[in-house]
This record gives C-alpha cells, sequence and structure tokens, in this order.
C-alpha cells in the first residue's frame, strides 16, 4: 500500500505510521473479501498488493467517495479511516453506482468487525483447537445450512477457540451425513437402523482413531436431524474428550450463543410411585409442551418424570446461552442421581422428547451406561408416538 495516492482531487499523505496500523489490524487480508494481499497470483511472489481504501473521501466533496461525511479534515488520512482491500473491492466501493449499499457506516462495520477478527485470532492459543464434528440430517424431508464456515465462525466467537477439520479428505472435518438415507419421511424402522449404523461408523472409527493419534483433544459438535438420532449421538461421544455442543437458534438463524440474557432454569416433576417398576417415563418439555393424553397408554400406568422451564412457556429457542444448556445438564444429571437413589429398579425409561438440538446430544452424552436405565426413545408421528431407537 503506497504512501501516496489521488483521491478526491488531491494527494494522500498516510504516514508510515498509520499505513503500518492498516495492513497489521487487517492480518494483510482484503477487509471486504479476504483475500490475502501479500501473495501474487502470477508468481507467488510476496508482493504488497494492498491498497488504502478510504472509508469517507479525502475531499470534502459530493464526487469524493462519500466525502461529505461529517468526519473532520484531520481524521480523513488516518487508519481509522483506511481500509487494506484489494484493487477489486477498493474500485468497487468507490464507484458511484455502489454508493447507497456500500455507505461510511457499512464500511465502517465491515472494518471493525474483520479487524475484530484479526485480533482474536492471533490471540488464541495453539491448545485452543477444537476438532469439528457436523451431523448433517434430515427432518421430515427438510435440512439446515451448516457450512464448514457456518461452524469455523461460531468456533471462534462462542467457543474461543480454533477450528479444526482434521480426520478426513478436503479438510472437511468429522461428518456424518444422513440425508441421503432413504425411509426418513416415514420415520421407518430401515430409516433409523442406517442411521445408527452410519454414527456408529464415523464415531467408531474416524473419531475413535483420531482420539488415539491424538488429533483430537477437544470436540465441538454441531448436529441436526431428528430427535431420537441426536440423543444416540450424545451417547457415542468419548465422555473422556471434553465437547462442547452447539444450537441451532430459529429466531436468529445462527449457531452462535448469546453471551447474555435472563437466566433460564428447569424444574423436575414426578408422578407415580417408582419403587417396583422396571419402566419409567421421561416427558422433556423444553422446545414444546407434550400434553399427558398425547402419550400412548402404557404411559399412564408408569412413574413419569417431567422435566420444563421453571416459569417459562417452552419455545423453540429456550436455549440461547451456553449457560441455558449447562442448566438442563444439570438438571438431567439430578434426574438420574434421583433414579439411581430412589428408584433403582428402574432399567427402562420411555423417552418422549420436546427438545432443542443441543439438549437432546445433551441428554445422550450425560446418561451413564453403567448405572442409568436404557433410554427408548420415541418419534411423534400423525398417528401419535411410537418407539424408534433404544440407547442401550
Amino acid at each position: 500500500m503506497a504512501n501516496t495516492r489521488r483521491v478526491g482531487g488531491r494527494r494522500a499523505d498516510l504516514s508510515d505510521v498509520e499505513r503500518r496500523k492498516v495492513w497489521v489490524r487487517a492480518g494483510g487480508r482484503c477487509t471486504l473479501c479476504q483475500r490475502y494481499l501479500l501473495e501474487g497470483e502470477l508468481t507467488w511472489q510476496e508482493v504488497p498488493l494492498g491498497e488504502g481504501a478510504h472509508i469517507v473521501g479525502q475531499k470534502r466533496s459530493g464526487r469524493s467517495p462519500r466525502g461529505l461525511d461529517p468526519l473532520p479534515d484531520n481524521m480523513r488520512d488516518t487508519a481509522d479511516n483506511v481500509m487494506l482491500a484489494c484493487e477489486t473491492c477498493h474500485k468497487e466501493i468507490d464507484h458511484r453506482q455502489a454508493a447507497g449499499v456500500m455507505t461510511a457506516e457499512e464500511l465502517r462495520r465491515r472494518k471493525r468487525d474483520h479487524e475484530d477478527l484479526i485480533k482474536h485470532l492471533t490471540g488464541l492459543l495453539p491448545d485452543q483447537r477444537t476438532a469439528v464434528l457436523r451431523m448433517l440430517g434430515n427432518v421430515r424431508g427438510k435440512t439446515v445450512e451448516l457450512h464448514q464456515d457456518t461452524a469455523a465462525l461460531t468456533v471462534i466467537r462462542s467457543g474461543n477457540q480454533f477450528p479444526a477439520f482434521p480426520l478426513s479428505y478436503g479438510r472437511q472435518g468429522v461428518e456424518i451425513d444422513l440425508r441421503a438415507l432413504p425411509g426418513e419421511a416415514d420415520g421407518s424402522p430401515e430409516y433409523y437402523a442406517a442411521a445408527r449404523a452410519a454414527i456408529d461408523e464415523v464415531i467408531g472409527h474416524k473419531l475413535a482413531e483420531g482420539v488415539v493419534r491424538d488429533h483430537v483433544s477437544h470436540l465441538s459438535v454441531f448436529a441436526f436431524a431428528r430427535l431420537p438420532l441426536l440423543v444416540y449421538l450424545g451417547a457415542r461421544l468419548d465422555d473422556t474428550i471434553p465437547t462442547e455442543i452447539y444450537q441451532r437458534h430459529r429466531a436468529r438463524e445462527t449457531w452462535q450463543w448469546d453471551s447474555g440474557g435472563p437466566d433460564v432454569t428447569f424444574q423436575i416433576d414426578r408422578h407415580g410411585s417408582a419403587e417396583a417398576s422396571t419402566d419409567g417415563v421421561l416427558v422433556l418439555n423444553l422446545s414444546g409442551t407434550i400434553q399427558p393424553e398425547e402419550l400412548p397408554a402404557l404411559a399412564a400406568s408408569l412413574p413419569t418424570w417431567r422435566i420444563a422451564p421453571a416459569a417459562i412457556t417452552p419455545h423453540a429457542d429456550i436455549l440461547t446461552r451456553r449457560a441455558d444448556l449447562d442448566a438442563f445438564e444439570l438438571t438431567v444429571r439430578g434426574l438420574f442421581a434421583s433414579i439411581e437413589a430412589t428408584a433403582k429398579s428402574t432399567k427402562v425409561l420411555h423417552v418422549f422428547p420436546a427438545l432443542p438440538i443441543a439438549a437432546a446430544v445433551m441428554l445422550g452424552r450425560v446418561r451413564d451406561p453403567q448405572v442409568h436405565p436404557r433410554l427408548l426413545v420415541y418419534d411423534r408421528t400423525d398417528s401419535g408416538y411410537r418407539p424408534v431407537l433404544e440407547v442401550t
């Protein structure tokens, strides 16, 4: 990036100090398209290709890009008003046809977001790497966007870690793709059998090998599938590996946890005696409410535990913060501890889930196969609930 350049009718004079600030803050990448600006694509030599793009033009004139902004003249040739850009992006944002889109406010926002991300990434330590696991499935024929870049950005901003995508060709990370399996629309037994086999194959072989070879010391989980399969995924994850489970938030269409908000707590209600029963019912009313009359007839005669948010109506985005998922985890651990202490005869829990996806994964992960009852997980169909998958 040259010290001087003609912009808006006069010569720019960006000092060496301000010029260095622009390059360092941007990490040598175009603020807008992220292109690396110290490497030529013809010779692949280290050639400085970046340009200093003024957010507010130097000349206080309508002919200068965004030049009528009230920014004082003495602030226009500073690093705060100049962004590192490639030649193509620089020309585009300064073109008259882009004036209504690339406003000074929009460019300031992009500059701030880019430089904040660069500063955050360069402050992370090598031991903050996390292997990213994505499970992609359909739910009644529909799926969600869960690209590698989405997971990576979420890990960086919400998990304060480096995303790593080891253990696969193309560096796509650990991926379980259930979308092509037949029978999902009806939730057929063949579909659940095939989906379980796919999960077992990846977790039991690829991920297990990565753990043994020390390629995986921390795991970040992103999953979208039918609830019984999410519970099963959680049960298959190695509980000796620190694991972060992420939630897709419908209202914001993002996977990033909120940093603030009111506390969400959960309560357990129990109905019926469990002293002599080998079976029990677990109803989870978090993302919705399952009414007693919706349950199969067998549930009426069995001891029942219900988990629901305290003083809040269940809804799809009940988990907005990582702390909310922690609260659910503690509640489930308390439930299993209570069953272990007061209902030892219970060997099977018939599970009816109305859960956010992260809570479903957490439910499976929390269960201890050595001491806790088996989970017989039900799926909701047009004709009612039916058991589809057992976690043993």
